[in-house]
């Protein structure tokens, strides 16, 4: 046999490069097939959530003569949270036979008031207890007095609020242009509070709305459902295309009649295929028994602590 030296070690030094050469392709391969596929845009909705704000505020006072009117100018102020809530103010004092009265409102020179009347015929006389729903970023003032005035004076009284907030993270939505955006086959929870910014709501004040909208991608019927709600109010609703006029649609009552349909569910399904597009949900709170407790003879109002939900759907 004829061996070379220098033969072998040429061919061996080949057939290293040729490895090198031939992984060096594959490597080259595998990073051109191996290129990673970007996640898929995840869809959300409009939510901002957001930590409720506590407030509360007291003072202790005295009335040094009798039918001595105290006046607290802006005495509760509201934090900006977006889903506002409700404030309880409560005047107490121990004088036998005094019976003190509360009145509170946010402009007492406009005239009327949000909470007015003394603590007689009430289930604690020698105190004074109201709650009503407020608006974000508002102040409210507050007048005390006594009713029926005590044998001898003078005579200490306190007065105290407290803010409970509600947190609704699609607020502010209370207009067209402010719509929140919501997704299909979600369901969706809010409160239907409208915070007194006067002496009264007017039934069709923004207040009292709430507006949604859903992005259609492809052609649909849409349906609104009514899943849950306060049984002190009616829900009403309706679908708005981009233009902002009425898209037709059928609405139905869901569930057994009530008076004045409050606390009973609906819901609403367009007539047609719609193309795709922006959908506007107008939804009304209406009928509301009331937008406060008085006295502590009154309830608290229950859309004070009960949420409504729908749900959007495509119907083909």
């Amino acid at each position: 046999m004829n061996f070379s030296f220098q033969n072998f070690k040429h061919k061996k030094n080949t057939f290293y490069i040729g490895l090198l050469l031939i992984g060096l392709a594959l490597f080259s391969c595998s990073s051109d097939d191996d290129t990673e596929t970007p996640p898929p845009i995840l869809e959300v909705n409009d939510c901002e959530l957001y930590e409720p704000t506590p407030a509360s505020g007291s003072i202790n006072a005295t009335w040094e003569m009798a039918n001595e009117r105290d006046v607290y100018a802006n005495f509760i102020t509201i934090p900006s949270d977006p889903g506002g809530g409700y404030v309880t103010v409560t005047l107490s004092q121990s004088a036998t036979g005094l019976i003190p009265a509360l009145f509170v409102d946010n402009d007492f020179d406009a005239g009327g008031t949000i909470i007015g009347g003394s603590a007689a015929q009430t289930n604690n006389v020698s105190n004074r207890v109201a709650s009503f729903s407020v608006h974000p970023g508002a102040s409210y003032s507050v007048e005390v007095y006594p009713f029926f005035n005590a044998a001898d004076y003078p005579v200490d009284y306190t007065l105290e609020w407290e803010f409970f907030g509600r947190i609704d993270c699609f607020e502010q939505n209370d207009t067209q242009g402010q719509a929140k955006k919501i997704l299909f086959d979600e369901t969706i929870e809010a409160y239907a509070i409208a915070g007194f910014t006067d002496y009264f709501i007017a039934s069709g004040d923004d207040k009292t709305y709430d507006w949604y909208k859903v992005e259609l991608d492809e052609p649909s019927a849409i349906e609104v459902e009514v899943l849950d709600m306060p049984n002190d109010m009616r829900i009403s609703m309706r679908l708005i295309n981009t233009a902002g006029t009425l898209a037709g649609y059928d609405f139905d009552w869901l569930g057994a009649e009530t008076s004045l349909n409050r606390g009973r569910l609906s819901k609403i399904t367009s007539t047609s295929i719609l193309n795709p597009g922006t959908y506007y949900i107008e939804l009304h709170a209406d009928f509301v028994e009331s937008r406060k407790s008085n006295s502590d003879l009154d309830p608290i109002p229950e859309h004070f602590n009960t949420t409504y939900k729908i749900k959007a759907k495509k119907q083909q």
